[in-house]
């Protein structure tokens, strides 16, 4: 398809510039899920074309890449080849604390927030300080936060807060962003000047933004529903969930209460159970999002999880829940880099046969659906891209290892193949440097390695080796 140039504001240089889309959308209409929406903002905003067919990259001197995944890496490894001399590529997105799977291919990388500076980038501008050079790869870099803006994502998108006010240790947002909420007034404005019934109020988790339960009243006043509202379980509230239109997203991420409290997130099973309840209780479609091979992580800790589920069915004959699992990466810039990865082939079998056996629930009370794992082989191509450039050789190896082995075998079947990974990648300690030490995010403090630490005392403690406790006896009737 022939790309059309669209009218640019001013540059300080003549160029042409343009956003290629890895999620293949040829127009506007049929970008997917999966396209990340500062390349729909700001192509949208500045007048930048899109394109998504290799054959067109050529017509352009300036290419900018906003990536969504890190499978994403993997797909700027197959386009390589279709760069051309004298060609920029400037990635965002997914590069932005970890730019070392992409950094063999890319001339900049933006680390950090982007609305204010990237009119700048647009215009020519290369020096800034949150700008990552191939010419110049060590250089220590901030990571850029911006404070939050009111201008609309989209027309039916507003950014609501940013970051996070909690101390999850597997969790990116609290440790990159200072939280920030956006004024009330300029969201309840938003909601009620939009012609739609849907709108998305973009935050990590909504029941943390201080003023939503007015948030929610508005939305009910104004015959409108929140469409990707995330919720941090604690904070749910009876006006909450009872004008809630749509799924109650619930983060839960450790499957028992043990492993919530090792990894900061301490939802007590009475808290959890009796949210659950609330949420079912109306009638609410619900999703639970749990991770797999978190430390410490045991048998027993699904066995917790299938008693929680068990329960909810002799409560409730009808209802929706879907339980996803989502196999822990541990994450550049949190506490859990010190995390050595790893991945139960067990555990995710096991998941695979709770998900059989939720087929047809439907037919005698609540419906379940469990989402098939992500397997072994995928989720270890996603984490050695915080590791290493992600080449086409590369991209040939990780295709090439078996897909149900263990870290460590996987670690010698991609060494086999001609794919090193560094030493730190399995042994980690204080001294440790990481691949993307030279970025400093804003959230950084003194505290993270101690908040390691601290969870590696809790792993060794008598309440998390112990045996577990009991449900308090309200939930026994």
């Amino acid at each position: 398809m022939a790309t059309r140039q669209l009218p640019l504001f001013a540059l300080r240089r003549p160029q042409r510039v343009c956003f290629y889309d890895l999620s293949a959308g040829k127009s506007r209409a049929k970008f997917s899920a999966y396209t990340p929406k500062a390349m729909v903002f700001f192509s949208e905003k500045y007048g930048v074309p899109v394109v998504s067919d290799p054959a067109d990259l050529a017509s352009f001197d300036v290419v900018f890449f906003s990536l969504h995944c890190f499978r994403d890496f993997y797909k700027v490894a197959r386009l390589a080849e279709h760069k051309r001399p004298g060609q920029e590529w400037i990635a965002g997105g997914k590069a932005c604390a970890t730019p070392t799977g992409v950094s063999w291919i890319m001339d900049y990388i933006w680390i950090g927030d982007c609305r204010a500076s990237f009119p700048l980038i647009l215009a020519g501008d290369r020096d800034l300080a949150g700008m990552w050079s191939a010419k110049n790869p060590d250089r220590m870099i901030r990571y850029v936060d911006e404070d939050i803006d009111p201008e609309p994502l989209s027309s039916s998108e507003i950014e609501m807060s940013k970051g996070c006010p909690r101390r999850c240790l597997f969790c990116i947002h609290p440790w990159r962003h200072h939280y920030q909420e956006a004024p009330k007034e300029k969201i309840k404005e938003f909601i009620r000047a939009h012609p739609g019934r849907g709108v998305g109020l973009v935050s990590n988790s909504s029941d943390d933004v201080s003023y939503y339960d007015e948030i929610a009243a508005t939305l009910t006043e104004s015959g409108k529903t929140d469409m990707i509202v995330s919720n941090a379980v604690q904070g749910l509230t009876e006006s909450v969930v009872s004008q809630r239109k749509r799924e109650m997203l619930l983060g839960v991420e450790g499957m028992s209460e043990r492993l919530r409290w090792a990894v900061n997130k301490p939802i007590p099973r009475e808290t959890y159970r009796a949210k659950l309840d609330l949420c079912l209780r109306h009638g609410k479609q619900i999703r639970t999002v749990y991770q797999l091979n978190l430390p410490g992580e045991e048998a027993r800790d699904f066995d917790e999880l299938v008693d929680d589920v068990t329960y909810m069915r002799r409560q409730f004959k009808k209802g929706s829940w879907a339980i996803p699992f989502i196999p822990n990466q541990p994450s550049a810039h949190t506490p859990f880099q010190w995390v050595v990865p790893r991945y139960s082939v067990e555990m995710a079998d096991r998941v695979m046969e709770f998900r059989k056996s939720m087929f047809g629930s439907g037919a005698t009370g609540i419906t379940f659906y469990v989402p098939a794992v992500l397997g072994a082989a995928k989720w270890f191509a996603q984490v050695i891209a915080e590791w290493i450039p992600i080449t086409p050789a590369v991209a040939d190896a990780v295709q090439k290892i078996p897909p149900k082995l263990g870290v460590r075998e996987m670690v010698q079947a991609l060494d086999s193949l001609g794919v090193t990974l560094p030493r730190e990648f399995l042994h980690r300690d204080r001294d440790t440097v990481f691949p993307w030490s030279n970025i400093i995010t804003t959230g950084d403090d003194a505290d993270k390695r101690k908040r390691f630490e601290g969870m590696e005392r809790k792993l060794s403690s008598t309440r998390f080796t112990g045996t577990s406790q009991s449900v308090p006896e309200m939930w026994d009737r």
